[in-house]
C-alpha cells in the first residue's frame, strides 16, 4: 500500500515524559528540538560533533540540562527501547534510512528528515498560543504554502488580542 495515495491523520499526542530521541545536531534537528521542548517531553540527542563544537541554543539548553547531549555517530545501541518518537535528522540519507529500519523493527514510531515518503508521522508547522495549539500539514509538496498559511492564522490570533 502506498503511503503517497492517503491524506495524513491530525493527531493531538501528549509528549508529557515521553522520550523523544534526535539523531543529529544541524538546523532541522535544533529546530525540532526547539519547538518539542515546551511539550515536557525528555530529549535526547545523539550526533557526532563534540558538544563545544554545537551552536546555540542547543548549547545552552544542554548546559540548562534542558537536553541530553550524546557526542557520538549513531548505531544500533543508541536506541535504548525507551523511545516514544525517534527523529532521524542527519545529513546523511543513508544513516537516515538506517534509523527507519531500526525503529521500524522495535516499533518505534520514526520520521526521517531526508525523505518523507518513509515516514510514520510528520511534523507539522506548530503554532502556540496561549492554550491553543495548531498543527498545520501539507501533503510535504509545498512547505512555501503550509507556511503562509501558518502565518495569516498567526496574523488573525494577533488580531483577535487587539482592544476593541
Amino acid at each position: 500500500m502506498s503511503r503517497e495515495k492517503y491524506p495524513r491523520f491530525p493527531l493531538f499526542l501528549s509528549l508529557c515524559g515521553r522520550e523523544i530521541l534526535i539523531v543529529g545536531a544541524g538546523n532541522i534537528a535544533v529546530r525540532r528540538a526547539g519547538i518539542l521542548l515546551p511539550f515536557g517531553c525528555s530529549i535526547r540527542m545523539c550526533a557526532p560533533e563534540r558538544e563545544d563544537e554545537l551552536k546555540e541554543p542547543l548549547r545552552g539548553w544542554i548546559l540548562d540540562g534542558k537536553v541530553r547531549y550524546e557526542s557520538r555517530r549513531f548505531e544500533k545501541d543508541v536506541l535504548t527501547g525507551r523511545e516514544f518518537l525517534v527523529f532521524a535528522a542527519t545529513d546523511e540519507s543513508e544513516t537516515n534510512a538506517e534509523i527507519v529500519q531500526i525503529c521500524r523493527g522495535k516499533g518505534i514510531l520514526v520520521n526521517n528528515a531526508s525523505d518523507a515518503s518513509v515516514c510514520d508521522f510528520f511534523f507539522p508547522s506548530v503554532l502556540r498560543d496561549e492554550e491553543i495549539v495548531i498543527g498545520i500539514a501539507g501533503d510535504g509538496s509545498d512547505h512555501r504554502k503550509v507556511k503562509q498559511i501558518r502565518k495569516k492564522i498567526q496574523d488573525m490570533l494577533k488580531g483577535e488580542k487587539r482592544p476593541k
